[in-house]
């Protein structure tokens, strides 16, 4: 098993350990110049492509929740939002402007109903991705979900669901996106918004 995805495994399955664990861990990672995963990531077109579906659906949004986002840094990208939130069960590094709540989203009892909930490559990780796809649904007015798109079984340690395509995210969520991106970034992701209370139907394709 690759370390981000060792590192990953113990943020899921013990986020305590994980937790405990990082102090240690940064300092290992700066004596053997083992670069962040996030920092190998961060430059990939689908994040900006969450923030194009974002400010084209949500352009006047007050609140944003982020589900499980880990190390990144896509609430620092929707400045426009007032209250930013951001939600994992393992991590996430403080960021200036941005509340952070370390909780299992399926226990996390928010305050509001968000204008937008993101939640990005988080479902194919998740044993029942259904019951969390239906929360995300009912925590915001606009919701973005992105997953990896057919990836082969076996491509990521990690991952429980792959592949993952339209109609098993139709299946979690119970409901049809009113657009969707594909975006590929040597490996091909999905990217769907909903609506809330927009009847399933055929998505439309942005």
């Amino acid at each position: 098993m690759r370390v981000a995805s060792l590192a990953h495994w113990v943020a899921r399955t013990s986020p305590a350990l994980h937790r405990l664990l990082q102090p240690p861990w940064r300092v290992v990672k700066r004596l053997l110049a083992v670069e962040d995963p996030w920092e190998q990531r961060k430059h990939f077109k689908y994040y900006g492509e969450v923030v194009r579906l974002a400010r084209a659906h949500v352009p006047d949004g007050k609140q944003v929740l982020d589900v499980g986002p880990g190390r990144s840094d896509m609430l620092e990208r929707l400045d426009w939002f007032e209250r930013r939130v951001a939600v994992d069960r393992s991590y996430a590094p403080r960021r200036a402007g941005v509340e952070t709540v370390i909780a299992d989203f399926l226990d996390y009892r928010p305050d509001t109903r968000f204008d937008l909930v993101l939640c990005l490559e988080v479902l194919e990780h998740l044993e029942d991705p259904g019951p969390f796809a239906r929360k995300l649904l009912a925590s915001g007015r606009t919701v973005i979900i992105s997953v990896p798109y057919r990836w082969p079984p076996g491509t990521w340690a990690t991952h429980r669901q792959d592949p993952v395509d339209e109609v098993k995210l139709l299946g979690w969520t119970g409901r049809a996106p009113i657009a969707t991106s594909i975006v590929a970034d040597g490996r091909e992701r999905l990217i769907s918004v909903y609506r809330s209370g927009s009847a399933a139907g055929n998505p439309v394709t942005d």
